[in-house]
């Protein structure tokens, strides 16, 4: 395929130069050219990218929904226990490792210096239970081991779907631009979903190269991991496209040999790092210069724009940006409030829908046990007493997984379209927003609105509790010397009260483990919304204000700097993409 040039000036073509070393000299021209113009965050990731370039790393990201196995899977291709494995979901931070002679690791903080900590600590920082919301404020963890692996490439994990991509911090931000391939995790007993296969649109846009892996192999048997082998490959396929033939991993972390051990994925992934690091590099930092220098550029033409308007209507528009930037946000926070009497409905049917099963079995079993008792005491005899409890563990079992099932599809598909619907109505917030600030002030601002995609947050994953199980309780010895009607009472009301104790932690897990998945997901969600939306409106805002300030303090030197703007964009310009 031919390839089109990429810089206005040829002698500049980064691409078509010697690799790292035209890259360095491309983004060292531009960071000198913006310095003194944009902000300080803008010249942290040129920064950055200078770094990426210079050392030539290849970032493998590791992505997928909750309970795939992500972290397992890096343990067992590091052969070593370092990423934490967790029951629930893993806080919203990125864990980076990476090799080095001798082991470590090192916590970063969004407001501190960093932290040595042992292997043994590394729960503490990234576990929801250990530093829940991420009250320590951790930025990222980085881990250094000396594995075989990470001499070829830099591993990422994210917890969950999309958050290196989609939470934008400034963890997020400072990442996005190192990632050069994605190792997409599924898990061989849950196909790929809706959202899964929108989320790899997006992410398809970002990264050069995407590798998919079937973990989990060892609960099915072999026709089963055809089957889902074969239903995944073509909704993928369907959805970012079949002529790009992507390669498929069908591993299981608990067989370090054999036909599905995870040493087969490392050696491939070891062979594309000889074959095509250079070229992947290459694309991947194509695409984060072109989003660097589009950003660099518009903040350069906010400025001179602002410039050119005289001062008594740059101070009006001031006054209406906030105003429109009230305004709007009041219609989204009513839009929410809307959405979140939505989300309290669907987990009240959740509690609903269990409570209704529990109540309707808590009376199956006191008829059983406690009208019946005579007549389930000769069953008892008959069938044996350690086969009748199993039996009944088992019937409640296949109730719970019934209620299970329908609960697992309905609320999902609830969820999902809420998330959808709310994504929607914030995507078009976002436009208004952007079309607005566009009238006002002459700069089109969606260069930045378009770095952020909310469809991944209509992926979560639901666990329902620790499942039903009961320990053996056999009749009492003492039961032989009382009379019968009076021991065999007592000892089925003591099953009575056990089986009721069972319903009952069962029921409450099953409601706080899907509730919080619903609560926890759908804050997150409206998080990095507002956090982006404080980003992008705090960037223009100050822009305006530094403009206002300098042209009532320089009122002589406004033609001064705006043909030293205009200056920058032209000599910016030549190191400009096609």
């Amino acid at each position: 395929m031919e390839q089109k040039p990429i810089l206005n000036a040829a002698h500049h073509n980064p691409a078509s130069a010697a690799g790292e070393v035209a890259w360095v000299s491309a983004v060292e021209q531009v960071y000198r050219l913006s310095e003194g113009w944009v902000d300080e965050a803008l010249l942290r990731e040129l920064h950055a990218f200078r770094q990426k370039a210079l050392e030539q790393r290849f970032y493998l990201v590791m992505v997928g929904s909750f309970k795939r196995g992500k972290s397992s899977l890096i343990n067992a291709m590091l052969g070593v226990d370092l990423a934490p494995v967790a029951v629930v979901p893993l806080t919203a931070i990125i864990t980076l490792f990476e090799y080095a002679d001798e082991a470590f690791a090192e916590v970063h903080f969004n407001h501190e210096s960093p932290q040595r900590i042992t292997l043994n600590e590394i729960a503490e920082y990234v576990t929801e239970e250990k530093n829940p919301q991420n009250i320590k404020r951790v930025s990222y963890v980085r881990i250094g081991y000396p594995a075989g692996l990470l001499r070829d490439v830099s591993i990422v994990d994210t917890p969950g779907v999309g958050s290196a991509f989609e939470h934008n911090t400034q963890t997020a931000l400072s990442f996005v631009p190192k990632i050069d391939a994605a190792l997409f995790v599924c898990s061989a007993d849950t196909p790929v979903s809706r959202a899964d296969l929108e989320f790899l649109q997006t992410l398809r846009a970002h990264v050069p190269r995407i590798l998919f892996v079937l973990n989990k192999a060892d609960l099915l048997n072999e026709k089963e991991l055809i089957d889902i082998l074969q239903y995944n490959r073509q909704q993928v396929n369907a959805a970012i496209g079949a002529e790009d033939h992507f390669s498929w991993h069908v591993v299981s972390c608990k067989s370090p040999t054999g036909k599905y051990a995870v040493q087969h994925l490392v050696t491939s992934l070891q062979q594309l790092i000889r074959t095509e690091k250079k070229q992947i590099l290459n694309q991947s930092l194509r695409h984060q210069y072109r989003l660097l220098y589009n950003q660099i550029s518009m903040q350069l033409r906010l400025q001179q724009e602002t410039l050119l308007i005289p001062l008594h209507e740059l101070e009006q528009k001031q006054q209406q940006l906030q105003q429109s930037m009230s305004l709007m946000q009041s219609r989204q926070e009513e839009f929410e409030s809307l959405v979140n009497s939505r989300v309290r409905y669907i987990r009240q049917q959740v509690d609903e829908t269990i409570q209704s099963l529990t109540q309707q079995l808590r009376r199956q079993l006191q008829e059983k046990y406690l009208l019946q008792s005579s007549r389930v005491w000769e069953a008892m005899q008959h069938q044996g007493f350690q086969s009748f409890q199993e039996q009944q563990t088992h019937q409640l079992i296949e109730a719970f997984q019934q209620v299970k099932s329908q609960l697992e599809q309905t609320t999902r598909q609830q969820f999902s379209e809420l998330l959808e619907t709310y994504a929607s109505r914030s995507q078009t917030f976002l436009h208004e927003l952007t079309q607005h600030l566009k009238s006002l002030l002459g700069v089109d601002f969606h260069l930045i609105a378009d770095q952020f995609d909310l469809n991944v947050y209509t992926a979560f994953y639901f666990d329902y509790g620790k499942g039903l199980s009961a320990a053996y309780i056999p009749p009492p010895f003492w039961i032989r010397w009382m009379p019968a009607s009076c021991g065999i009472k007592q000892y089925m009301r003591k099953l009575y009260n056990h089986y009721q104790q069972l319903l009952t932690t069962n029921a409450s897990s099953i409601i706080y483990d899907l509730q919080y998945k619903i609560q926890e997901s759908f804050r997150k969600f409206q998080y990095d919304l507002h956090t982006h939306l404080e980003l992008l409106l705090n960037r223009i805002q100050q822009i305006i204000d530094d403009t206002l300030m300098h042209r009532r303090e320089h009122s002589s030197q406004v033609q001064q700097r705006f043909s030293a703007i205009e200056k920058c964009l032209h000599e910016l310009s030549a190191w400009e993409i096609g």
